[in-house]
């Protein structure tokens, strides 16, 4: 078992979002790391012992993971289990996965992946939306829309619209991209629609992407889709 103080093994502000709580998990492994509680060689403790020691359920163990793995930070090895990978803190600290978690430097460049990302989906999207996918944003159209009249939480409901679109393009890669992005991304959202003024015009927003998608209008899908990002860096 590593050896990590107990008052390190507490996550702050638990929530019962599983965005949220990967998020947290991949930051505080981040932290252990950079402090040198894990070193290279170790193998993990399993998802499940992780669940237990965060007192969460599996999922987001299981997805803090994939997003190390991705990061390259640990790496799977068959019959050993999760083992953490050579590190070198300079590289970590300078590679944009880590860098993007401090959210002094990372904002923006979390803001200019999401263009790169979500601009190219939602032109894609138009081209390519089904019902089913249209269905999906407007559900989380509504749940956004309930949440912002009941003064609760709305990164979630507008996550499932975001991802509503990258599923809509069609495209394996960027999904999986958005898959393994999404821990940091969550962070510039969270940011952007902290204010309620934020939270009603980042609806508006959706409902212009919602309705050029649905009239399947690439170019103004873009349009919409670019203003709606860029307002987030003001």
């Amino acid at each position: 078992m590593l050896s990590i103080p107990q008052e390190e093994q507490e996550l702050n502000k638990l929530t019962g979002n599983s965005e949220v709580l990967y998020g947290q998990i991949v930051e505080r492994i981040r932290m252990w790391i950079m402090k040198g509680y894990i070193k290279e060689g170790e193998v993990l403790p399993s998802e499940r012992e992780l669940a237990e020691l965060f007192n969460v359920s599996r999922m987001p163990v299981s997805q803090a993971i994939k997003i190390l793995e991705f990061l390259g930070v640990v790496k799977y090895i068959r019959g050993k289990g999760v083992c953490v990978q050579q590190i070198d803190i300079k590289h970590l600290l300078n590679s944009i996965g880590f860098l993007v978690l401090n959210p002094k430097s990372g904002l923006k460049d979390l803001l200019e992946t999401r263009e790169a990302i979500e601009i190219q989906a939602v032109r894609l999207a138009a081209q390519r939306r089904t019902k089913n996918d249209l269905e999906t944003m407007e559900d989380a159209l509504l749940e956004m829309e309930r949440n912002i009249t009941m003064k609760k939480d709305v990164s979630n409901a507008s996550i499932r619209f975001h991802t509503a679109i990258i599923v809509a393009a069609g495209n394996d890669v960027i999904v999986k991209v958005n898959e393994f992005l999404m821990a940091l991304l969550l962070f510039s959202r969270q940011k952007s629609l902290k204010e309620i003024a934020q939270q009603d015009i980042a609806l508006c927003s959706h409902k212009r992407i919602y309705q050029a998608i649905e009239e399947q209008n690439s170019d103004e899908a873009v349009r919409a889709m670019l203003e709606h990002l860029r307002e987030l860096k003001t």
